[in-house]
């Protein structure tokens, strides 16, 4: 299981990865805050992240099962094929948190 706490993997402006290797990573784990905060705050998104896992040398592509634990702010996911999950924390506030974003003139 992934515990990160992404403000250890952003830089100093935290808007992108600390360091390069980091990219790809920092890319997928925004991509599932943005859909996560997207969907509590009814903001339309396109479809669900899909793993990005190579078990065995071989693209899993399954689908992510996202959910936001209210409770502690913390975002879980599990993908339904490979069986990789992780929790991510420290994203509120950031870039890529959509639950402060105005819909139809209301802030959530």
């Amino acid at each position: 299981m992934w515990v990160i706490n992404i403000l250890h993997w952003l830089d100093e402006s935290r808007t992108g990865p600390a360091v390069p290797r980091l990219k790809g990573k920092v890319d997928k784990i925004t991509e599932i805050i943005t859909y996560v905060t997207s969907q509590v705050s009814e903001i339309p998104t396109d479809s669900l992240p899909r793993c990005w896992r190579r078990p065995g040398r071989k693209t899993c592509n399954g689908v992510l099962d996202i959910f936001l634990n209210p409770m502690t702010d913390e975002i879980f996911w599990h993908c339904n094929r490979c069986g990789d999950e992780g929790v991510i924390s420290g994203w509120r506030g950031l870039i890529w948190d959509m639950t402060d974003i105005p819909v139809n003139g209301n802030i959530h």
